[in-house]
């Protein structure tokens, strides 16, 4: 019989669960989502979420690192495992979405010359570690001999979204450094069509497990929500290629065609990704008054895709100027504020108690 779980900072090191950084997805994501607003609380909003971000990270780092060093066996259980192994990439995606928000608020901490070279070098950083765990969860995931069927859900998706968010700073990133502009473009073409192409396979296996079994067990029912992020992902990935072809002259392409498919596609892909978020609200809603919906770390699965989901509907609207895009947009912002509240202060209450601390697996 396993000895009861004791709350001490060996302990909590030891069991650190990677999913912890999508706490920091969650709450770097918020800034980017709302600076489509023209209100005067953007802005301050925006600093305080970022210093929040920041400091969460720094805070999560130490142990995550530690864990390591000193626990080795319990990462590679956390590897082994068909689900947690899947929220090791939210760490690097946390310093990509650091570099996307120096690139969006480029004077409100430093310099922009000085953030600009942050961020490139965060997106740097956050490329290679996205990467890294990539080849290492594929590895361990296809060499598994105990997944099944049943262990699908949308987290699976976090490893294709890490790949989709890198040419989101990437292109942008491009065009502020032309010199670098063809290692940018490079890498982030080619996360594009590796993202894209894990989305659709990740997503058929996902598909088919909802469809052939039941529904997962309540503490992933929020992971539904994770199904928004790819094609929300990828309209803004199209937004970010049609401004940088528009302004700079890469490859010989067109501005024009360029800028002509670019708008559909966001218009298209926008709109599977808020027919998702409807989808997930009602599978939650299901949840809520059918099975349960207790409290657990995946509640922050609530979180980035919603952001996401805020980001390409503002894109959506700039690209299209339609009205109801951006209705839908301040709708979803809203949704994201209050979902982000809630799950934030059910988070206190969980460290607080230290229950949040326990081994899931």
């Amino acid at each position: 019989m396993a000895e009861p779980f004791k709350l001490s900072p060996s302990s909590i090191t030891e069991h650190f669960n990677p999913a912890w950084f999508a706490a920091i997805m969650g709450t770097a994501v918020i800034p980017l989502a709302i600076s489509f607003l023209s209100y005067s609380w953007v802005k301050p909003l925006s600093m305080a979420l970022i210093l929040f971000s920041i400091f969460g990270f720094c805070l999560f780092f130490i142990p995550w690192l530690t864990k390591f060093l000193l626990y080795p066996a319990s990462v590679r259980k956390d590897l082994n495992h068909p689900v947690a192994a899947n929220f090791f990439p939210t760490m690097p995606i946390s310093l990509l979405l650091f570099s996307l928000n120096l690139m969006k608020f480029p004077t409100m901490f430093f310099s922009e010359q000085v953030s600009l070279q942050l961020a490139w070098y965060l997106w740097l950083l956050g490329t290679t570690g996205i990467y890294v765990f990539g080849f290492i969860i594929l590895t361990h995931i296809f060499r598994h001999k105990e997944i099944n069927i049943p262990h699908a859900n949308f987290g699976w998706y976090i490893p294709p979204v890490s790949k989709l968010i890198i040419p989101l700073a990437g292109y942008e990133l491009a065009g502020h450094f032309p010199a670098r502009a063809e290692l940018a473009v490079t890498i982030s073409t080619v996360s594009f069509g590796v993202g894209f192409f894990l989305f659709l396979f990740v997503g058929a296996a996902v598909y088919h497990r909802y469809i052939y079994h039941e529904l997962p067990m309540s503490k992933f029912a929020a992971t539904f929500f994770i199904g928004i992020a790819p094609t929300a992902i990828i309209s803004v990935v199209l937004f970010k290629i049609m401004h940088l072809f528009s302004h700079h002259q890469i490859m010989g392409l067109d501005a024009a065609v360029v800028t002509t498919l670019c708008k559909f596609g966001i218009l298209f892909t926008w709109g599977f990704a808020a027919w998702w978020f409807i989808m997930a609200m009602i599978i939650t809603f299901y949840y809520m008054t059918k099975i349960e919906l207790p409290y657990a770390l995946s509640w922050w699965a609530f979180t980035f895709p919603s952001g996401a989901l805020c980001v390409s509907s503002g894109v959506a609207w700039k690209a299209t100027q339609f009205g109801i895009i951006y209705n839908f947009y301040q709708f979803a912002v809203a949704f994201l504020l209050l979902v982000w509240l809630v799950v934030l202060i059910r988070t206190m209450k969980g460290v607080i108690s230290g229950k949040i601390f326990a081994p899931t697996h």
